[in-house]
């Protein structure tokens, strides 16, 4: 049973195609389908089936997956640990909810291509949902959402830092001048809120029916920074975590309004498939998220909750990396 095989194998239970695995590893079409026919004799088992253009894995298949990322995974851990120590290289993907990419992901990049300038970060923003199904796929390599806590035992977690949501209103706003604010008074306000099926959106529009009440928004809108900047200028009332306005509150452009009938607290989370082995790339980037986590959102020698601007690379050393939306 050679490794390539399997690794052959897995890419074609990733991708549910031979000609697509074919591509992605610079084979014939004709040399994976040998390597597929050669290991289902060693295993005695088929472990796909192809009806049609349709591949999907068979039970047996589907047995042998797990033990076939194992076996991967020691190999290349077997490998590391021979190899010398040497600079970090080659590719992380990682897929980001909206709010978590603007608030923390520019000082995060500095930190990290300062400690790994021959790593390509791959980025693309994602829902939760869409986050299972990357990692499950092997897609990205890690995933960082705000959201519930995701307790699936397909997944672990490497960080898991509660995170505040809150109302906000422009500064000078009527309601911001009260010690509290009801539920009932806040549902006659013109508000603009993120997108229904977003984790804190959700949250808001239960903790609402449950009084059977509503807030129908004038503007629903994906990103939590410009509805913070919306707000900012006037537009009208929004929920949105702690994080994104903090830095107009303490500016005193916005106000935070204390609703105790209201309070939602949702967790900053980075994981990763429990069958994922752990590369160097992936372990410096938790180490700095969980730093983040450790210094409320700054680690002690380049301050996150300032990361909306981030100094320029030395000239002729570019920031590698690209970032793609979700599809």
């Amino acid at each position: 049973m050679e490794l390539r095989t399997i690794n052959t194998f897995l890419h074609i239970a990733e991708l549910h195609s031979f000609s697509q695995a074919a591509r992605e590893l610079g084979y014939s079409q004709s040399a994976v389908s040998a390597q597929i026919a050669q290991l289902e004799a060693e295993l005695e088992a088929p472990l796909f089936d192809r009806v049609g253009r349709t591949v999907r894995l068979t039970d047996a298949g589907q047995t042998f997956l797990s033990y076939a990322r194992t076996l991967l995974a020691t190999a290349q851990q077997a490998k590391a640990a021979l190899q010398p120590e040497q600079q970090i290289s080659g590719t992380l993907r990682v897929a980001l909810a909206d709010s978590v990419c603007s608030a923390f992901l520019p000082g995060l990049l500095g930190q990290y291509h300062a400690r790994c300038p021959q790593v390509e970060l791959v980025l693309r923003t994602a829902t939760a949902d869409e986050m299972i199904r990357l990692l499950s796929t092997n897609q990205v390599d890690l995933a960082y959402t705000l959201d519930q806590p995701l307790l699936l035992s397909s997944i672990t977690r490497a960080v898991n830092q509660p995170e505040p949501v809150c109302f906000v209103a422009p500064a000078g706003h009527p309601l911001a001048a009260q010690e509290t604010v009801t539920l009932e008074e806040l549902a006659g306000q013109e508000f603009l809120l993120t997108e229904r099926g977003m984790s804190y959106r959700d949250a808001l529009d239960q903790c609402l029916a449950a009084r059977r009440l509503t807030v129908e928004p004038y503007l629903e809108l994906g990103s939590a920074s410009l509805l913070c900047q919306m707000v900012e200028q006037g537009m009208g009332l929004s929920f949105l975590p702690e994080y994104i306005v903090r830095p107009a509150l303490a500016a005193g452009t916005l106000a935070r309004l204390n609703v105790p009938e209201c309070q939602v607290q949702m967790y900053r989370q980075l994981f990763y498939h429990r069958d994922k082995w752990l590369t160097p790339q992936m372990k410096v980037f938790i180490e700095l998220v969980a730093l983040s986590a450790t210094y409320g959102g700054s680690s002690p020698s380049s301050p996150l909750s300032h990361c909306f601007a981030m100094p320029a690379p030395p000239k002729g050393e570019p920031l590698a990396g690209r970032v793609t939306d979700a599809d």
